[in-house]
């Protein structure tokens, strides 16, 4: 009788700890400062040359044999004329002959400058797919409030608005407190080699750092976390490594007509299976439990129960959120995607040799060596090789509390008033991961407001973005350039 009155008790007891955690939790929600500029944006002439920027086609190519390199100059030369006061007031250096660099000399310079990022260069329209789009992908057509094509989501908005907020400041003369880089890449979609590196190395010859840096990124979105009916803003503050492997499995060749038990190509084939099947560990990383902790304040109140109790509802989070072919599964362990494989040239021929290529996004708290070490063991029973064609490690993750992060979000806020600001780890790549070594606080952040249903459009068919977005974009960058 005294054992079940003991347990009862315990639990009670037990009950009460996890519902007064829960409260406490509900009221530890970040304040930030709201952050409001009444500039007037002059929208139609930002949308025009975005228009614009669209309709010339920068697409980058891994063989850069076949990159049309006219319209990376035509694309210069469209700046040059879009923005006449920039290219009057700035400093401009052209890098590796398409990157660019803007400096705009700023009243102390004592304090570190600012860096704000983009890209120059856009995917290739996947052939067979122009006759999905609802607009030439290469127009700038505007339908329903849309502007569409190639550039509009990734990342030519980003580009257009940062310098449409530039012209507009020096044309009423202002100047900002430090020095200003504009630094665009023309290769961030095939790895940034050849442009955002060598504007890096440009900094570091200059013995140059950085306030603070600002790249594409997290966006403000609706519909992203079923259970929080506001939009969240994701300002990314850091981003996953990224590996591509390539295995290779040895067998005897020969003759179709007598296969042996495992060809070359069954034993890839067993090993793809394997990793399938078999992943790598999860592990929550401290910027997506404060991202689920900032999120959980507005959710109902079971989750907060489990978010703010995490000491013991842990393993059923890691195992709701972790659902297979999510983002939450993505922000939870090192993802291995076999993306690629050769085999055979010819139908009849045993391969002596076949291969697989993985690409790998690699979470912070693993590394390069752990994953090559994994499908190591993998394909241990086999006569193997593993080739690695790039590896760049986890990035590091900067501090949301420091004073770019609170401002980015204050600006956020004073243009999205009811988002939620969340801290975010990217899964996917940018070109500011290369400038760490010169810069603490890199923010990962595009200021426009989309749909998550609609997060499917870049890099696919029908890639659009809103007038409104430009609009927005442009007094979120204006706002940023008066405070910073």
């Amino acid at each position: 009788m005294y054992y079940i009155l003991a347990v009862i008790t315990a639990v009670v007891l037990l009950m009460i700890f996890i519902i007064i955690r829960t409260f406490i939790f509900t009221k530890s929600e970040e304040i930030y400062e709201v952050i409001n500029d009444s500039s007037p944006v002059n929208k139609d002439d930002a949308v025009k040359k975005l228009q614009q920027a669209i309709s010339i086609k920068t697409i980058s190519n891994s063989d850069t044999g076949q990159t049309d390199w006219q319209e990376f100059k035509k694309f210069i030369i469209f700046l040059e004329n879009a923005f006449p006061l920039i290219h009057a007031n700035m400093e401009k250096t052209v890098i590796n002959d398409y990157s660019l660099i803007y400096k705009w000399k700023g009243q102390d310079e004592k304090l570190k400058p600012g860096m704000i990022m983009a890209h120059i260069d856009v995917v290739p329209v996947e052939e067979g797919t122009l006759k999905d789009w609802d607009a030439n992908p290469f127009s700038g057509d505007i339908k329903e409030g849309f502007i569409y094509g190639r550039g509009s989501m990734d990342i030519k908005i980003q580009l257009i608005t940062a310098m449409q907020a530039c012209e507009s400041l020096l044309k009423e003369g202002y100047t900002p407190k430090r020095d200003i880089y504009l630094c665009f890449g023309h290769d961030e979609e095939t790895g940034g080699v050849d442009g955002a590196a060598h504007i890096l190395e440009y900094m570091k010859n200059r013995n140059l750092k950085f306030e603070f840096i600002i790249d594409e990124g997290g966006a403000v979105n609706s519909g992203a976390i079923s259970s929080v009916k506001k939009s969240v803003a994701f300002i990314g503050v850091a981003e996953k490594g990224y590996c591509n492997l390539k295995i290779s499995i040895k067998a005897k060749g020969g003759h179709a007509s007598t296969p042996p038990k495992n060809t070359a190509l069954g034993m890839t084939s067993k090993v793809i299976c394997d990793l399938e099947k078999h992943k790598m560990k999860k592990h929550l990383t401290k910027p997506s439990l404060d991202m689920i902790k900032a999120l959980a304040i507005h959710m109902n109140f079971i989750n907060k129960m489990i978010v703010a109790n995490m000491w013991l509802f842990k393993p059923l989070f890691m195992k709701v959120f972790a659902k297979p072919g999510t983002t939450g599964e993505a922000l939870l362990r090192t993802t291995i995607a076999p993306t690629m494989t050769h085999a055979s040239m010819e139908p009849n021929v045993l391969p002596q040799v076949a291969s697989f290529t993985v690409n790998c996004r690699i979470l912070q708290g693993d590394s390069g060596s752990k994953l090559i070490h994994y499908i190591k063991d993998k394909c241990s029973k086999y006569d193997f090789n593993i080739e690695t064609l790039r590896l760049d490690e986890p990035s590091n993750v900067s501090d949301y509390k420091s004073d770019i992060f609170k401002l980015v979000a204050g600006i956020t806020l004073g243009i999205y008033e009811d988002a939620v600001i969340v801290p975010y780890l990217m899964v996917a790549g940018t070109d500011c991961y290369k400038f760490e070594c010169i810069c603490k606080n890199v923010i990962r952040f595009t200021p426009f407001f989309i749909p998550m249903k609609d997060m499917g459009r870049i890099h696919s068919t029908n890639e659009r973005n809103s007038i409104e977005n430009v609009e927005n974009c442009v007094k979120f960058f204006t706002t940023l350039l008066k405070n910073c």
